[in-house]
C-alpha cells in the first residue's frame, strides 16, 4: 500500500512538471499556429501540424532535462520514441481540431485549447512509460 501511494505521489509530481513543461511547449505551439494562420495565411490544419512539431521539440527538451531529469546519452533513441508518441498525439490533435472547427464551428484557437487538454493525458503517460521509461 505504501508503495502504491508513493507511486501515485511520484506520478503526480511528474504530471505537474509535465503540465508545466507542456505549457511552455503549448505556448510555442499556439503562438506559431496563430502566426502561421493569421499572418502567413496558412490553412489552420497545416499550421497546426507545423506548430505542433515545433512544440514537440520544445516539450522533449524541457521534459528530458527538467522534469524527468533523464541523463541518458541515447538522445536520438529517446527522441525517436518521443516523436512516435507525439505523432500519435498529432493524429489525435488533427482529428479533434478538424471536428471542432469544421463540424462544430468553433474558432480554431478555442478548438486548439480543447484539443490540448484532451491530448495531454495520452502524451504524459506515453512519454512516461515509453520515452523515459524504456531508455534510461
Amino acid at each position: 500500500m505504501k508503495r502504491a501511494i508513493a507511486l501515485i505521489r511520484g506520478d503526480m509530481g511528474l504530471l505537474i512538471g509535465y503540465v508545466m513543461c507542456a505549457g511552455i511547449a503549448t505556448l510555442v505551439d499556439m503562438g506559431l499556429l496563430f502566426l502561421f494562420t493569421e499572418y502567413l495565411d496558412v490553412w489552420y490544419l497545416y499550421s497546426a501540424a507545423l506548430s505542433y512539431l515545433a512544440g514537440m521539440f520544445a516539450n522533449f527538451t524541457l521534459n528530458k532535462y527538467l522534469n524527468f531529469r533523464n541523463r541518458s546519452a541515447r538522445v536520438a533513441a529517446q527522441f525517436g520514441l518521443f516523436a512516435g508518441v507525439a505523432l500519435v498525439g498529432l493524429a489525435f490533435n488533427q482529428i479533434i481540431l478538424y471536428l471542432l472547427v469544421t463540424l462544430a464551428g468553433i474558432w480554431y484557437m478555442t478548438a486548439k485549447v480543447i484539443t490540448v487538454c484532451l491530448v495531454l493525458l495520452w502524451s504524459f503517460y506515453g512519454h512516461k512509460r515509453l520515452t523515459f521509461g524504456l531508455i534510461k
